[in-house]
């Protein structure tokens, strides 16, 4: 469940579900797959992205579901990385 706040930085559920796998030593994401609260599959936003990716490097290479039972590596929803 995400939390919405006025300033939009919010809190999604990505965010939460990282930090109990970096609690637990886990840091590579294979797949992920968003689902907004009505049940409609999602890419994650822009910033859990970002995040997925600064956890851990490999992370780059991991299988996003989109909607239409489509699966895209997060590579291709994230072409230029500011960080390399």
């Amino acid at each position: 469940m995400a939390i919405d706040v006025a300033c939009s930085i919010g809190f999604c559920a990505e965010h939460s579900a990282i930090a109990a796998m970096v609690t637990a030593g886990e840091t590579r994401i294979k797949e992920i797959i968003a689902v907004h609260r009505d049940g409609r599959v999602l890419p994650p936003c822009g910033r859990c992205r970002e995040f997925i990716v600064q956890i851990h490097n490999e992370n780059y290479d991991c299988c996003v579901h989109l909607p239409g039972e489509r699966v895209v590596k997060l590579s291709e929803l994230l072409p230029e990385r500011w960080d390399v």
